[in-house]
């Protein structure tokens, strides 16, 4: 076969005698070098043209220069490069996937947003919020200290600038994606972004500072082309007259390919290349396109340059390159160095000085380059060829392959193939049979050809294995194969571009649609035959396609040879094409950052030593003239004198008639070896009264310095008790509190110290109230270090506060050594206390006390001969009782609080039983008594009965007229006092002059109480009506008869209702000894109990509850985190210190409300809202609903919302009235919101009151409680004055007295107290009072479903249904006018019910509620805490978010106590604005501001 093809030769014979002669020209090493190099290129995969990888200039000196930059250290060019290089790859990719990351982010968002519903704000306002945030930045800029441009410190560590630098670039990118253009983007990076920003923010600048349309890219400023950040070019089709066979593969794409904008043609020799002279092409690009300084590159070009230097003197002795069997080398004589050798050995010398050159790394990679060049020799001459010398090179090739080369428009190719193509296959190694003697003298093919336009072509041959001829691993199967797996429309067509030359280019076209297609061309390259050429167009195809991700897992490594080495070319510059790029991208990214960055101030460091020692030796210079060991003799002298006088003596042989006073010395002596000592004392020991006198005369007789303190349950208690020490002690009346009594008394609202008082009484709150503040008004320590004893009485009531009170002073006592802490008790658990305290002593007191007749509601029943039948309103009423007919006037008594739980639902509480534990026997009691016990509904008072047992005691009875003449009634709190003192004034005999009735509670005046410890005149008795204040806290003389009702009004923690408030519940067996022992303190005592005895021994605790157990822990844990007192790291961990720890449970869920109301951070770090709420004693939501709605002046209607919410409602449902009752609470129905309703029912009632007349008949006819409206009023009043003593609230010295005249007046009748004109401004606009109601309950939340109809709470997606006694009971979802309900209670029965709801503002959630409130302007949504969406325009939601910064400023700092600038004004207007003014309405409303 191969003899049939020497007929082709003389065609390459008549081409190759155009050769220049060999001897004549002796041409310079270099060539010759570049030239034996190339072959090299193939196994290397770097022969890539020059210049098209940036590489220096042509010319003999071009690789000198390379390694001379190289060399260089100082090139800053170098280190530019190198440094921006490893930014790429470091930073690079995690910045492209972040980008793609926030994009994909924004689009999924954005057609989320489509879904949630739409909120709007009134044009103006929005309009105007913007306008002011952009006069606020201008003005800052407009500062001549500060620059234009935003700048940020420099970075202090290199992970910190790449930090910065990321940030920057993946800000850049993202707006370059969303449309803005790069100027802009600049502009925005330099001037808007602050230190830590990111894209957010500079989208935030963007449309803050642009327009509506640029942002939109709308009008003028729409995009005429897409941005891309890589050109595409638009190439021609391939045109040509006859292309071949197309090959069609159908296929379909998803998306358009956009592929970089780089040259697809490559440039490449033919296999018989010079070695040489593509290492020279390739080096200058290798030097450019590393930039890192890698050692390997200095080793590298010493092996390149010895490589060359070898050629050199193998060609110069005329030494065959290849070893050929039986042939030995020629050049074994002298060789003469040429100027060509010596400049390559000046230039090697060089490289071996270079620090980085190890001359062993270098011998390896010589030995390699060796091994390849002879390889190559030994492949051409295989083929009949041999390696080009000097002579053998076309003049018009280039010294070193650099030169650029123009684009051929053809490219002569011969039809014919290689002549020696079979037999390079077939035969062996030494040339066949004959070993091609027999052959004609072949001429190597060409490396080069020239076209007729001097464009030179590279020719490269890319030979594919007979075997793998029709393979599917071949390029255009490869590239067929994957186009059918991605796109099944695509149409690839193949091309020949060069004509008849006898080298093959072809170009190739895949057209997947009509206006999408793409084109690759073999420009400046050429193969040996067509087939080769489709394959190498096929290979930079699938190269491209694959770099863009059209193709994936294209599998190019089972690629013929030739072609897999293409493929590694091609990745290599596509890499480096690449990494130009993207340095590009972070140059510019990084002199942005440049333009920024500042070096920080430098901190000069303060030597404080100076300060703090003069502050220490300032503190301990100072003379604490009142030190309690100090002996004063002006304090005994003074007490001597006091001790003589005719009061003190007087007041003395009534104090030694006490049991107590015999324990005197074994007291103070106690107290001298003991810090903490547990006294229990019997009612009428006079232990209250006495102990602190034992204290405050031992102290002053021996003339120490003393300030003794004792805390008080009540405030009535620590008044009255004040008196009487301050008369024992021989102080005239109205004496005490000033500066010539020792004895004095603290409570809220109500002072009477001075600087000499000695001994305080205050109450529990006063006293922790005292640990928060500095001492002596400074900032360290609490005013209790001036303390020297503290007695804490009442124990036995277990309060919250006095059980706190416990465990600081605990902490206290191992702090102050000096600190005695007496704890006084009526009936304490000595051992519980002592053991509390580390064992400390005990002693007990017995009481003075007479016998006294204990009887039960049965003996009342029997011994008044009151009866009642089952029409009485006292009878119980069964589930199915039906009003008789005649019934035309509901009765208040048997009227249920729509408050109240229904019977199904229970009351969540330990209230009483509707029926008594036991069925009463008739063995010792008529059947009339029985009949009466079994029927009397405990719920209730009976009157009629305490009435008539009066009769009974005082006029009828002769055996029981000796208790009557003053006798104590218990009732459960102040509104059953004023029914019960309304009848007895009525009655014929109790209200004439025969008889003082005196109403006893802690709200009445002191002055008021001060009567019912005088005793009457001669033939006049008394009745006391009170409260449990009686029972320990104050003691009465004279009475001789106790009536108990068995109830009490105590706080307890409302599981179903999830807050603490004031609950009627049966009292403990120890409050019952108690208060039957007020009735034998003078004489033989009489006790009635209105409840009966089984109860009494069956049902009734044996002694109250804590408070910490049944409480919310809210207050309490505001109270932990203010005071000055190191008591623990959190809030659990000192509540469990307590001597009836609470629960866990209890704990946590107390810091979670707190939380929520943004009281405490996450951290458990009290907040200037927790501050406050911790001076409001009340639940916390609605603490803090006041406190926003004293901020925006809608006070009045708050204070009845919030104190009706923590009472009972004033509607009521009667017994057979309920049709009636509905209605006339529709009739004050406000705005769907049950909150308003009750503002305005309440305010009618208000209005009604002016006349006494009228006012019973509008409660009858509308169905509301009288007694439940004057609770709340005084509920009302008792919240102003919390706000008032916090200083949260600023009143006048007239408006203070007028509250406090308000709470303690003088009788039980009503007055009202007018909340100041200035704090109520906005009280008549529901939609700045619906603001403050959202901001406080949230996130009491109810989401309206309107696809079903619906609600669900927002926390935990519950279904809840609205309780019947809401009046938006039938109200239809689409009626509230708003996607969010408010409530208040949600409780369980049958369903899970809300019961105070009202409709909420959107707008009013988006400025006030909720910690995490996520502004994507990018997508045009708002998240608030991951549960509330809405959809909003990008200016809409920039102006809401600076108006909700702005608003929670401003309200943070009215919250810490200061006022307003007029900046802070102007934002709080806004907001209030926004809050009032409706979406649509242009006209501004009259809005008052702080």
């Amino acid at each position: 076969m191969a003899k049939k093809k020497l007929s082709l030769k003389p065609v390459q014979r008549g081409f190759a005698t155009t050769s220049a002669a060999k001897k004549p020209v002796a041409p310079p090493p270099e060539p010759e070098a570049s030239t034996e190099r190339q072959d090299e290129s193939q196994a290397t995969a770097s022969d890539i043209p020059a210049s098209q990888n940036g590489a220096a200039p042509s010319g003999s000196d071009a690789p000198g220069k390379g390694i001379d930059a190289q060399a260089d250290w100082d090139d800053e060019e170098a280190i530019e490069r190198a440094a921006l290089q490893s930014l790429v790859e470091k930073l690079h990719d995690k910045g492209e996937k972040e980008v793609s990351r926030i994009v994909k982010a924004i689009e999924y968002d954005r057609r989320l947003a489509t879904s949630f519903p739409k909120l709007e704000i009134n044009q103006n306002i929005r309009d105007r919020v913007l306008e002011l945030a952009l006069e606020e930045e201008k003005a800052s800029l407009a500062d001549p200290s500060k620059p234009s441009i935003e700048t940020i410190p420099s970075a202090a560590s290199p992970s910190e600038n790449e930090k910065t630098l990321l940030r920057l670039f993946i800000a850049f990118h993202v707006l370059r994606k969303l449309g803005f253009s790069a100027e802009r983007v600049e502009q925005c990076m330099l001037e808007g972004l602050k230190e830590g920003d990111g894209w957010e923010e500079a989208l935030e600048w963007m449309w803050n500072n642009l327009s509506e349309d640029e942002c939109l890219q709308r009008g003028e400023y729409a995009k005429r082309d897409e941005p891309s950040l890589v050109a595409e070019p638009q190439e021609v089709l391939i045109d040509v007259p006859a292309p071949e066979e197309p090959e069609e593969s159908t296929t379909s794409t998803k998306q358009p390919i956009l592929p970089p904008a780089t040259d697809p043609s490559i440039t490449s020799s033919t296999a018989p290349g010079s070695l040489f002279q593509s290492l020279d092409s390739a080096a200058p690009s290798d030097s450019d396109s590393d930039e890192d300084f890698d050692t390997n590159k200095i080793n590298e070009t010493w092996a390149k340059l010895s490589l060359e230097l070898d050629s050199l003197r193998l060609a110069a002795g005329g030494g065959a390159v290849g070893k050929g069997k039986g042939k030995k080398g020629k050049g074994n004589g002298v060789i003469l160095e040429t100027p060509e050798m010596r400049s390559l050995k000046d230039r090697i010398g060089k490289v071996e000085k270079e620090y980085l050159f190890s001359r062993k790394d270098a011998d390896v990679i010589l030995r390699g380059l060796k091994s390849q060049r002879d390889a190559a020799a030994l492949a051409a001459k295989l083929k009949g060829t041999a390696l080009h010398d000097k002579a053998g090179i076309p003049a018009n090739t280039p010294i070193n392959g650099s030169t650029e080369i123009p684009q051929a428009d053809t490219i002569v190719q011969p039809d014919i193939k290689d002549v020696f193509e079979t037999v390079a296959d077939d035969d062996d190694e030494d040339g066949g049979l004959f070993g091609g003697m027999l052959d004609e003298p072949a001429e190597p093919t060409p490396a080069e050809e020239s076209s007729s336009n001097n464009t030179v072509i590279a020719i490269r041959s890319m030979p594919i294995p007979k075997q793998m001829s029709f393979a599917g691993t071949i390029p255009k199967n490869v590239l067929k194969s994957s186009l059918a797996k991605s796109a099944k429309q695509a149409v690839v067509t193949y091309a020949r571009l060069s004509g008849a030359s006898r080298a093959a280019r072809a170009g190739l076209e895949i057209r997947w649609s009509a206006t999408r297609r793409k084109v690759w061309k073999m420009e400046d390259i050429a193969c040996d035959d067509m087939a080769e050429a489709e394959n190498y167009v096929a290979t930079l195809a699938l190269s491209e396609l694959s770099g863009e991700g059209e193709f994936v897992g294209v599998n190019w490594r089972t690629m013929p040879p030739s072609y897999r080495e293409l493929w590694e070319e091609l990745e290599v510059k596509r890499k480096e094409k690449e990494d130009a790029g993207k340095r590009e991208v972070w140059a510019q990214v990084k002199a942005i950052y440049e333009k920024k960055a500042i070096l920080p101030p430098v901190e000069s460091k303060i030597d404080g030593s100076k300060t703090t020692a003069t502050t220490t030796n300032a503190e301990t210079t100072r003379v604490d003239e009142e030190r309690p060991d100090r002996y004063v003799e002006r304090l005994q002298t003074e007490f001597e004198r006091r001790r003589n006088s005719s009061a003190y003596q007087t007041m003395l042989q009534q104090r030694n008639s006490l049991p107590i006073a015999s324990f005197r010395d074994q007291i103070i002596s106690t107290l001298d070896s003991s810090q903490i000592m547990v006294l229990s004392g019997e009612t009428g020991c006079g232990k209250s009264t006495q102990l602190p006198s034992f204290i405050l005369e031992d102290q002053l007789a021996k003339g120490k310095p003393c300030k003794i303190y004792v805390t008080e349950p009540r405030r009535i208690s620590a008044i009255s008790l004040a008196q009487r020490v301050s008369q024992e002690l021989g102080d005239s009346a109205g004496q005490m509190g000033t500066n010539s009594s020792l004895v004095g008394y603290s409570i809220r609202l109500e002072a009477k110290v001075s600087a000499a008082t000695r001994l305080a009484f205050v109450t529990n709150g006063i006293a922790l109230r005292m640990l928060e503040s500095g001492s002596s008004g400074g900032s360290k320590g609490t005013a209790f270090d001036e303390v020297t004893h503290i007695i804490v009485d009442e124990v036995h009531e277990r309060s919250i506060e006095s059980d706190f009170l416990l465990i600081v002073l605990k902490k206290l006592c191992q702090q102050r050594k000096d600190l005695k802490v007496v704890l006084m008790s009526a009936t304490v658990d000595a051992d519980k206390i002592s053991s509390f305290f580390g064992g400390c002593p005990f002693l007990a007191v017995p009481g003075r006390t007479f016998p006294v007749q204990v009887n039960y509601l049965e003996d009342a029943i029997e011994t008044s001969g009151w009866h009642i039948d089952e029409s009485s309103p006292f009878a119980v009423r069964g589930r199915h009782f039906k009003p008789s007919s005649q019934m035309v006037e509901w009765n208040e008594e048997g009227a249920k609080s729509d408050s109240d739980p229904s019977d199904d639902e229970g009351s969540g509480t330990n209230t009483p039983s509707t029926s008594n534990p036991a069925k009463l026997s008739s063995a010792r009691y008529s059947s009339a008594t029985v009949s009466t016990v079994n029927l009397l509904d405990s719920r209730q008072i009976p009157y009629d009965l305490i009435v008539r047992l009066l009769e009974k005691i005082c006029y009828e009875d002769t055996n029981l007229r000796p208790f009557s003449q003053a006798t104590l009634v218990f009732m459960p709190g102040l509104a059953e006092i004023r029914k019960l003192n309304d009848m007895l004034g009525s009655h014929p005999a109790f209200g004439s002059r025969d008889f003082v009735v005196w109403p006893l509670h802690s709200s009445i005046s002191s002055e008021g109480q001060s009567a019912v410890f005088d005793k009457p005149p001669d033939g006049v008795r008394k009745i006391v009506i009170s409260t449990n204040i009686a029972e320990t806290g104050v003691t009465i003389p004279d009475i001789t008869c106790v009536i108990d009702s068995g109830k009490h009004r105590e706080m307890r923690y409302d599981e179903k209702r999830q807050l603490s408030r004031l609950v009627e519940t049966y009292i403990a067996q120890s409050n019952a000894k108690q208060r039957r022992g007020r009735a034998g303190r003078v004489q033989e005592g009489l006790a009635y109990h209105l409840f009966t005895k089984a109860r009494h021994d069956t049902q009734l605790a044996e002694h109250p509850i804590p408070e910490m157990l049944r409480l919310s822990l809210q207050d309490l844990a505001l109270r932990i985190k203010i005071l000055k007192v190191p008591l623990g790291n959190t809030i659990e961990s000192v509540l469990l210190q307590a001597l009836d720890p609470p629960s866990s449970q209890n704990i946590q869920r107390a810091i979670a409300s707190l939380v929520e109301v943004k009281a405490l951070t996450t951290n458990e770090d009290i907040t200037p809202m927790g501050r406050l709420l911790s001076k409001l004693p009340m639940d916390v939501h609605l603490g803090k609903f006041l406190l926003v709605a004293a901020l925006f002046k809608c006070l009045d209607p708050a204070l009845t919302i919030a104190a009706t919410l923590n009472s009972k409602s004033p509607f009521v449902t009667p017994f057979g009235f309920e049709s009636q009752a509905e209605a006339a609470k529709k009739g004050f129905a406000v705005g769907n919101s049950d909150f308003l309703t009750l503002a305005n029912v309440f305010q009618s009632w208000r209005k009604a009151s002016e006349n006494p007349n009228f006012v019973r008949v509008f409660c009858k006819k509308n169905f509301v409680s009288q007694q439940n409206l004057q609770q709340i009023e005084e509920l009302r009043q008792q919240l102003l004055a919390y706000l008032v003593d916090s200083s949260f609230v600023e009143a006048t010295s007239a408006q203070r007295q007028e509250v406090s005249q308000a709470r303690f007046s003088r009788g039980v009748r009503t007055r009202f107290v007018t909340v100041p004109e200035d704090l109520n401004v906005n009280g008549e606009d529901v939609q700045i009072l619906g603001a403050a109601i959202a901001s406080g309950l949230y996130p009491k939340l109810l989401s309206l479903d309107g696809a079903n109809g619906g609600m669900k709470t927002i926390i935990n997606q519950q279904p809840v249904a609205i309780h019947p006694s809401s009046v938006n009971r039938r109200v239809s979802k689409a009626d509230f006018g708003t996607n969010y309900l408010a409530y208040f209670t949600l409780m369980q029965s049958k369903r899970l019910y809300a019961w105070e709801t009202g409709p909420v503002d959107d707008r009013a959630l988006v400025l006030l509620c909720g910690d995490n409130a996520d502004f994507r302007i990018s997508a045009s949504s708002f998240h608030l805490d991951r549960k509330i969406r809405y959809n909003i325009t990008p200016k809409t939601s920039l102006a809401l978010k600076k108006l909700r910064e702005q608003f929670a400023q401003a309200m943070t700092s009215r919250l810490r106590g200061r006022r307003l600038n007029e900046t802070q004004e102007q934002w709080f207007e806004l907001g209030l604005k926004c809050l009032s003014v409706g979406v649509w309405t242009e006209e501004e409303l009259s809005v008052g501001v702080v």
